[in-house]
């Protein structure tokens, strides 16, 4: 037998490790390769998939609109209609009569509601109910200590943090009126106006935001018919007179004999247009599901009020809502 070399046996073996790699690197592009066609094969998998569900989603949209165009006309042109909303609102509130910071509250409401249809026109009755808490939008929260002393002459102080809350109450009554001469196609136009008593009561020692106001509003409704026979109804509406009810300038409006919601009512009440009292909503609403004698609406509300006596007071909001039509 021939002795091997060692430079020889290095060598074989670097020929070794270099076939064991391009076999390794073979496997691995082939792998690689399969991989990339099973990856291409579940992406057509799963596009073929979302394009039968976009055309499910499409068919379901135009099926129900083909379907319910008698039933959602039925539906929107009974005369009486009953409603039930609930909803939520975000709303962010500057009171410089108690303080420079802002505050932010996220208040549920309920709102029950009728509304009569008339050849020209609607009649409607809203009563609305919120409450919620308030918190600084920013900054530390509204800490406090409560120092107690024992009869020992021990001294104990517990921190707590103030809570706000906010309730209260809005009613609105109005007419909207068709106007024919503006109707255009998918397009109609109502003028009105609404008698409006909102109450916002804030309890506790800090009455942040609270405010009384009875008004006579101005209203404007556009609706829109989709192709789907169901209207997109857009409303704003602005006060153009009002009483207005604020807290004095000392805060204190307490009278002998009379309590504080009384006291708060006394020689606190001005009349005011738009030069000091500012109240503006735009609405937005949409039948998502329309039946024979019932309808879900989806709805949203921008809200912007001011007030500049006895010192500043602004709020801004937004809402949104699920209306029950019966």
């Amino acid at each position: 037998m021939k002795a091997k070399i060692p430079w020889q046996e290095v060598t074989a073996k670097k020929d070794d490790e270099f076939l064991y790699s391009k076999i390794c690197a073979s496997t691995l592009r082939i792998n690689f390769f399969k991989d990339k066609i099973q990856i291409f094969q579940m992406g057509m998998v799963s596009l073929k998939w979302n394009f039968l569900l976009v055309l499910a989603v499409t068919g379901m949209v135009f099926t129900t609109g083909t379907t319910y165009a008698q039933l959602n006309a039925d539906s929107l042109q009974r005369k009486n209609h009953f409603r039930i909303e609930v909803g939520a609102t975000y709303l962010k509130t500057m009171d410089f009569q108690y303080s420079p910071r802002m505050f932010e509250s996220l208040r549920p409401n309920v709102q029950l509601g009728y509304s009569n249809i008339w050849k020209k026109g609607t009649f409607f009755v809203n009563l609305n109910v919120f409450m919620g808490n308030l918190s600084p939008a920013s900054g530390p929260d509204l800490d406090f200590y409560i120092r107690e002393t024992d009869i020992y002459g021990n001294e104990t102080a517990e921190l707590n943090q103030l809570e706000i809350s906010q309730m209260g109450f809005n009613l609105e009554i109005g007419y909207l009126h068709e106007i024919k001469k503006w109707t255009k196609g998918k397009t109609s136009v109502y003028l009105g106006g609404s008698f409006e008593e909102n109450m916002t009561y804030t309890p506790g020692f800090l009455n942040i935001g609270i405010i009384n106001y009875t008004s006579l509003n101005g209203k404007v409704q556009l609706n829109y018919m989709l192709g789907n026979d169901k209207p997109l109804a857009f409303c704003l509406s602005l006060p153009l007179v009002s009483l207005v009810t604020r807290m004095p300038y000392h805060n204190s409006p307490n009278f002998p004999g009379k309590s504080g919601l009384e006291g708060f009512f006394i020689n606190n009440n001005h009349v005011e247009t738009l030069n000091h009292f500012q109240n503006f909503r735009f609405s937005v609403h949409y039948p998502l599901l329309v039946r024979k004698k019932t309808a879900l609406n989806i709805g949203y509300e921008a809200s912007w009020m001011h007030y500049n006596r006895p010192e500043h007071l602004t709020q801004a909001g937004s809402q949104l809502s699920l209306r029950f039509n019966f």
